[in-house]
């Protein structure tokens, strides 16, 4: 198992090597989630890998945002230059990108799914590993039993985040600060809406999560990788964190002290393991005190040793002495010295073991020693001459291993175009659901599916119904959903709209139809392509793209959300109310914040919420791409608003509206 540091600096960087990192994650200025980090430039970069190969550190470099198609040739050249110099893996989102990866580097640099991707439970690592991914990057919110569950059932390594910042929101599924603020998350810029005070004060702000406690527990369950979250913090915090958990990796006993010490550091009221405990709640939240500073950083006491060397020490009839090592990765190297005869007390094995020893300033640590140096006398220094020659030897060996890469840009697909847009509705809720045949489709919740508003809305729409799977299914609901689907089937349903990998690997044993949601995050044709390729029918293209550049991916393939309240967050904790069968779960919920905006919150599956833009969605005046359709999203609109709206689009209707509380969403931004 190893523990994983943040860099968001070279001085980041040289604090978590410093203190114990196994490995580290960095990125350049572009294409990272933390484009507000220092970063790294190229020469930095090359720089920091040969410091980390030095001390036996891996570096994994985070290309883990959505990308937009004229991007692919920046991405991938600046992919190329860091396989040129020798990282260990990419950590990545967005799907094209890691298809057209996967190409490039023949498999030579390994391919991690980036927490970006919503992975929740274990069909998503499974598709995952279908994708080609050595390592999946799990969701923040999942349990311990989640974890455990899936660690036992995975092909693939596995990571959780330990310690730092938790987004309220599921990672990759937040929009907010991108529709409000124009930063989007999903390109690495958020604003942080989350941390802001509302109403009620700091709804949405999460303590920091603190897994010290659990390492040990961890390690034997079966994760490969422990991940600090802090590439925007400085060397004093990764210092510091990374050592904390360095040391009970290495089987230091836990204790609340050290938690407080960390707490100091940086911490938000204190540190929460909510989510690891399946304790979700108030308790979880909290926010950062005004004026509160970092303490400085200081050198660490400890070095932290991560090769192991073998020692012979022999001698020959010649009174030569052969120094020869061998460390964990099989190099050897090789040192002669000339002994003296003892006059009377020949070296033996305590002081060899003592001059071989002093290893400091260096990764290495003495593990074994055999000697047989019959009766010579080898001064101190010579042991140490010969000590110091092989242990240079052994750094000189240590070559930068370089994947090989193959610049390759990846070719788009050729669909035919939409003959015309068809008019689709989606229903969170079934109460104001209309009947109206002008719709080509209509999609339900698949929780809905035993109500009797289900069955009647089935009856009058037949093969034109779908059903929407909930965003994040947890493991311990498997069971569960799978009879829902079956219900589903047997009803007649066979369409499913799908916002995870997850779903996709779920419904692959089924006869069904399977189509892209939103969350899928499709922002270039590469990614659509790789979807078409595991059997969507259709996709929803992401509503943070221009209307430029949906224009450039129009096709019968794809679609867009063209009316309604855009979803902002999927959050598994409940801001409404004290969780399961909670009073508040069907009454109207806003979150209101500063500028008097009040965004819905609604109940999803399994006590998670969901929070909505206050405006909703306007575009029927606008003249669209030929797209293949255009999707209409209800959430708490009456039955005679959702025929106002059916009208409008579908041309029997005004067009015409005040925009107030309406939005073009980014669409024409």
């Amino acid at each position: 198992m190893e523990i994983l540091a943040p860099a968001g600096s070279y001085a980041a960087l040289k604090a978590a090597v410093e203190n114990g990192a196994d490995a580290v994650y960095m990125g350049a200025p572009q294409f990272n989630a933390r484009v507000n980090a220092q970063n790294f430039t190229d020469e930095e970069f090359k720089n920091g890998i040969e410091l980390c190969k030095k001390n036996g550190v891996k570096v994994y470099a985070v290309l883990n945002t959505l990308i937009y198609d004229n991007e692919f040739k920046k991405v991938l050249t600046l992919a190329e230059k860091l396989t040129d110099i020798g990282v260990d893996a990419f950590i990545v989102q967005d799907i094209g990108l890691a298809e057209a990866l996967k190409k490039c580097t023949l498999g030579t640099v390994p391919l991690h799914a980036s927490t970006q991707m919503s992975i929740g439970n274990l069909d998503g690592v499974l598709k995952a590993a279908e994708m080609g991914f050595t390592r999946a990057v799990l969701a923040r919110e999942l349990s311990r039993k989640d974890m455990e569950y899936i660690a036992k059932n995975s092909p693939i390594e596995l990571e959780v985040f330990v310690h730092g910042a938790l987004c309220v929101c599921y990672s990759g599924q937040c929009r907010m600060s991108a529709v409000i603020g124009n930063r989007s998350g999903n390109r690495g810029a958020c604003a942080q809406p989350c941390r802001l005070p509302y109403e009620k004060g700091y709804t949405l702000s999460l303590k920091d999560n603190c897994l010290l406690e659990y390492v040990k527990e961890l390690d034997e369950m079966g994760i490969a990788s422990l991940k600090i979250e802090g590439r925007m913090k400085g060397e004093s915090y990764v210092g510091s964190v990374t050592a904390a958990y360095a040391d009970a990796k290495r089987g230091e006993p836990y204790s609340e002290n050290k938690k407080d010490e960390l707490a100091k550091i940086f911490s938000r009221d204190g540190f929460t393991d909510g989510y690891y405990l399946n304790k979700t709640g108030k308790t979880m939240f909290g926010t950062r005190k005004e004026n509160e500073t970092i303490p400085p950083y200081t050198q660490p006491k400890k070095e932290y040793k991560r090769f192991f060397v073998d020692f012979t020490v022999k001698a020959d009839d010649n009174r030569n002495i052969i120094f020869s090592a061998t460390d964990r990765e099989n190099h050897s190297a090789e040192a002669v010295i000339t002994a003296e005869q003892a006059a009377n007390a020949p070296t033996g094995e305590e002081q060899l073991k003592k001059n071989l020893n002093r290893l400091g300033g260096t990764p290495y640590e003495l593990r074994n020693l055999i000697c047989d140096t019959k009766d010579n006398f080898i001064p101190a220094s010579k042991i140490n001459d010969a000590r110091r020659q092989i242990i240079s030897s052994l750094d000189a060996m240590k070559n930068i291993k370089k994947g090989s890469f193959t610049l390759k840009l990846p070719e788009k697909k050729i669909y035919p175009e939409a003959k015309n847009m068809e008019i689709e509705a989606q229903y969170t809720v079934l109460k104001n659901a209309v009947k109206d045949e002008r719709l080509s489709r209509i999609w339900l919740p698949l929780t809905s599916v035993k109500e009797k508003k289900f069955r009647e809305l089935t009856d009058f729409y037949g093969d034109k119904t779908g059903v929407v799977l909930p965003m994040i299914i947890r493991d311990e609901n498997r069971h569960e959903i799978k009879n829902l689907i079956e219900i589903a089937l047997n009803n007649g349903v066979s369409d499913f709209l799908c916002g995870n990998i997850g779903h996709i690997y779920a419904l692959s044993g089924y006869d069904a139809n399977l189509y892209g949601d939103t969350g899928l995050n499709v922002t270039n044709a590469h990614s659509r392509d790789a979807y078409m390729d595991m059997g969507l029918k259709k996709v929803t293209l992401s509503f943070e793209l221009s209307m430029r550049k949906i224009q450039d991916l129009a096709d019968s393939t794809t679609g867009i959300l063209i009316y309604g309240r855009l979803p902002f967050m999927t959050m598994r904790n409940c801001i409404k109310g004290n969780g399961h069968g909670c009073e508040n779960k069907n009454k109207p919920y806003y979150l209101k914040d500063r500028m008097n905006k009040n965004f819905l919150v609604t109940c999803g599956y399994d006590c998670s919420n969901e929070i909505w833009n206050s405006d909703k969605l306007w575009l029927a005046d606008k003249e669209l791409p030929r797209l293949a359709f255009g999707r209409l999203l209800f959430t708490d609109e009456s039955e005679s608003e959702i025929k106002d709206v059916i009208n409008a689009y579908s041309g029997l209707g005004e067009t015409e509206r005040e925009m107030k509380n309406l939005t073009r969403g980014l669409y024409y931004r």
